[in-house]
């Protein structure tokens, strides 16, 4: 009785009706058309790429209708007139549902076959994020001990920086590929959000935000609730594989960004003029131009 009540308490189904339920359920299969159909148990994992995102679409569509806002816009092929950015209310630590659902995650890496290249490994084929051509190699034991562990509701009820924290965990665990590797902690990363964004949302949603050491995406994450574009890298391909599935879950416009997009903000060339006369200016000196504006594409 109490687990049933602890569960009860942790997936909040009391506060849906039963229309959007039924309509998630019925969003579901609509989407797993696209691959055949859903899988009907673990071994089919293997033959159905991108079997999570029936769950993904289904449950963000119920939690913070992010991916169908994106899928909109990719059908205009525009920003113009999208309107606000749905927000994302993120979790802070301590809070029972995010220890429930970095439990979760600890399980799903508890098995002697798994390390985090595996797990991630996993994530991106069930989530379509690998390329097209890749094959999942892992062991039809672990794939299982995954397919039976892992809860993508839990990780889009509660949303926070989950990778980061598991790296940063199986990094103090002996994983070398992880060495170095410390994260800005997530209520950080949402102050300095809060600091530097919060203007007008229609001018910052056209702007690109940038991170030079991305991580798992600490940073860009709440910057998700602003801007629509932005550009990252990072010298860790295991934390750059974390922060793409992240980005999967909660950011959709970072996760899937073409190209031919229009509507951003497009930065002009700086250009050299002659420097500003005074007492260190040599004759014929130049110097950047930097009142430069920015025009929209």
């Amino acid at each position: 009785m109490a687990k049933a009540k602890k569960r009860q308490d942790l997936y909040q189904i009391d506060r849906f009706l039963p229309e959007q339920l039924m309509k998630m359920q019925s969003s579901i299969y609509e989407y797993a058309k696209a691959i055949s159909g859903l899988p009907s148990n673990h071994s089919e994992v293997f033959e159905k790429r991108g079997w999570l995102l029936p769950f993904l679409f289904s449950y963000d569509d119920l939690l913070w209708g992010r991916w169908n806002y994106w899928h909109e816009i990719l059908q205009k092929k525009t920003i113009k007139g999208s309107g606000p950015i749905p927000q994302i209310e993120w979790k802070e630590r301590g809070g029972e549902g995010v220890e429930e659902t970095q439990k979760m995650l600890r399980k799903c890496l508890d098995h002697h076959e798994s390390t985090i290249d595996h797990f991630a490994d996993w994530l991106m084929w069930g989530l379509a994020a690998s390329p097209e051509n890749q094959t999942l190699k892992i062991s039809p034991e672990l794939n299982e001990h995954y397919y039976r562990e892992f809860d993508i509701f839990l990780v889009q009820n509660y949303p926070t920086d989950y990778l980061s924290h598991t790296l940063s965990e199986e990094t103090g665990k002996g994983y070398k590929s992880g060495l170095g590797y410390f994260p800005t902690p997530f209520n950080i990363t949402c102050m300095m959000t809060q600091m530097t964004m919060g203007g007008d949302p229609e001018e910052e949603k056209r702007q690109t935000v940038y991170d030079g050491c991305v991580g798992c995406g600490a940073t860009i994450l709440p910057a998700s609730n602003h801007t629509l574009r932005m550009i990252a890298q990072d010298i860790s391909q295991i934390a750059v594989k974390l922060c793409k599935i992240q980005t999967y879950w909660y950011a959709p416009w970072y996760a899937f960004h073409p190209q031919w997009l229009k509507g951003f903000e497009q930065s002009k060339t700086i250009s050299l003029v002659p420097a500003t006369p005074g007492k260190k200016v040599l004759e014929g000196q130049l110097a950047f131009d930097l009142d430069w504006a920015t025009a929209p594409v």
